[in-house]
């Protein structure tokens, strides 16, 4: 299933706003597939796990591991991806959590990438925002 764009949401939440709520709530019960580039996070963040031996939990590697796959997720995979994020926003004002620094990188960025990192984080939002702005139309 196609990923509607922000813009696309736009110009069909406007003009048919239930041909967008049909697609989105068919892509609830199909499920999303993570584009390529929370993949790539993801299959990063499980090198950089495996390389030294630090970062997330088990759930984290899981996560990953059906990131890295374009294994299509639910919403209530999105809400957790959202959730996590919101949580652990602050690891990445670590020190470590920055390149440049001697122990870069930091366990929670790490942690971060195999939730798919910064481009897990703009898709999970993206696509529970468009969702719960259909719903309210």
């Amino acid at each position: 299933m196609p990923v509607v764009s922000e813009r696309q949401r736009r110009f069909l939440a406007a003009t048919d706003p239930a041909v967008l709520r049909r697609f989105l709530e068919e892509g609830a019960r199909a499920g999303f597939r993570p584009p390529a580039s929370v993949a790539a996070e993801a299959r990063r963040g499980l090198e950089l796990r495996e390389k030294y031996n630090r970062g997330g939990t088990a759930v984290g590697a899981r996560r990953a591991t059906q990131l890295a796959d374009r294994k299509v997720v639910s919403v209530e995979t999105l809400r957790r991806m959202v959730a996590f994020f919101d949580r652990h926003e602050i690891d990445l004002e670590a020190p470590a959590a920055r390149p440049g620094h001697p122990n870069y990188p930091s366990a929670g960025r790490i942690a971060w990438l195999l939730w798919g990192g910064d481009s897990g984080r703009v898709w999970a939002r993206r696509l529970l925002r468009a969702r719960e702005a259909t719903r309210k139309e």
